[in-house]
């Protein structure tokens, strides 16, 4: 008898916690997913955005999977070694919260320095002007200036040392053997092609002020490329920073590696 009424609980309920697990991890996914354009609509705000999709994730997805958890478990009570027949909601309910999960602590869990810019000139960083105006209007925290030092979280950051530390290899570009009118036409067309939003560009003073805008979240990156005469060779240096945040997970260093490499090709 204690077999058959055990059977019977584990029947009766094995369908019905994967299938309810399944229901809480996709609602969770969606309310994670839709966290950034919620942001981007001004719905939310940044920090209400990101309390949103700490939620969901923390606790919305946890919960699902061991809904799902549970029915695999009754499912495997019920049905020995057919269990995983009777319980495939379960199956893409752990599966759908594991790769949810796994997207944003990746990249979280990067070996990212807690820095918010990149440049390619330390003693004379290339300077915003065109677009300080749009940054002043979004209201951006962080300031146009190159900070070579920042302070948050407790914590004193050596923004020089972390960045030749993390990307030793982002250096200015050189160009030689051509003349200054091709240098800058390459330049141009590197910022067209990587889809950035041209704010300005002056060919009589070698730069080019575009901004970068994120597609989960929207935030905005600006960017300031200038274009200098050195002996035998132009030079090109190029500098990247968020509007918001402390760090940056890596993603102003990226921009410039992609630029870089696309101008050096």
């Amino acid at each position: 008898m204690a077999d058959t009424s055990g059977a019977s609980f584990s029947e009766k309920f094995s369908g019905k916690a994967c299938t309810l697990g399944l229901i809480v991890v996709i609602l969770s996914g969606l309310a994670a997913a839709l966290s950034g354009p919620l942001y981007q609509a001004g719905t939310l705000g940044l920090m209400q955005a990101f309390g949103v999709l700490r939620a969901s994730i923390q606790y919305g997805l946890a919960a699902g999977a061991v809904l799902c958890l549970i029915g695999l478990i009754l499912a495997l009570m019920a049905y020995k070694g057919a269990f995983l027949g009777k319980s495939i909601t379960g199956v893409i309910g752990l599966i759908i919260a594991g790769i949810v999960v796994y997207v944003p602590y990746s990249v979280q869990n990067g070996d990212f320095p807690p820095i918010h810019e990149i440049t390619t000139d330390f003693d004379n960083p290339p300077a915003f002007i065109d677009i300080v105006p749009l940054r002043i209007a979004t209201e951006a925290r962080n300031p146009p200036e190159y900070v070579p030092v920042v302070e948050g979280f407790g914590r004193t950051v050596d923004v020089v040392a972390e960045q030749k530390d993390h990307y030793p290899d982002i250096q200015p570009v050189q160009f030689a053997g051509t003349n200054y009118e091709a240098v800058y036409a390459k330049a141009l067309q590197g910022v067209k092609d990587m889809g950035w939003t041209l704010v300005s560009e002056s060919p009589v003073l070698g730069r080019i002020e575009a901004y970068d805008t994120t597609a989960w979240f929207g935030f905005i990156d600006d960017v300031v490329i200038r274009i200098e005469a050195q002996p035998m060779a132009y030079e090109l240096d190029i500098r990247s920073k968020s509007r918001v945040g402390f760090g940056d997970i890596g993603a102003n260093a990226k921009r410039v590696r992609a630029y870089l490499q696309k101008v050096s090709g």
